[in-house]
């Protein structure tokens, strides 16, 4: 078994940075930075991955904790979070938001729309 180097899981964190930043729009000066700002963005099982990777990147900068960690681990949650973060398309998030919003629009104005036709039926102008 390899011993994952400091080099590795730096690229490994820088990947998964990027993807962050690029497809949810979220920034921060370390991975758990945005972890903790996209909170119910990520899958509890992916944020849980996430971190894992950010615990080890400490580990793995002492000779010789960085040989008890496991590569096979280590690559199974960037394979993990890496596989989630390039499913998100931001084009459609940002689609969906606009959408939920006009959504809520519409409804409100019905709304307003009903309450008035009942005041008017109400105070008997109709």
């Amino acid at each position: 078994m390899r011993t994952m180097t400091p080099d590795l899981i730096n690229s490994h964190i820088d990947d998964i940075r990027k993807l962050m930043r690029s497809n949810l729009r979220i920034r921060g000066k370390t991975l758990s930075d945005q972890i903790r700002k996209a909170g119910r963005l990520l899958p509890r099982t992916v944020r849980q991955e996430a971190n894992y990777l950010v615990e080890i990147q400490a580990q793995s900068q002492h000779p010789k904790l960085a040989r008890l960690l496991d590569t096979q681990r280590t690559k199974a949650a960037h394979g993990a979070v890496v596989e989630f973060l390039e499913t998100i398309d931001p084009k459609e998030r940002r689609k969906d938001r606009i959408l939920g919003i006009l959504g809520i629009l519409a409804l409100n104005l019905l709304l307003i729309g009903i309450a008035v036709v009942v005041w008017l039926v109400w105070t008997d102008r109709v």
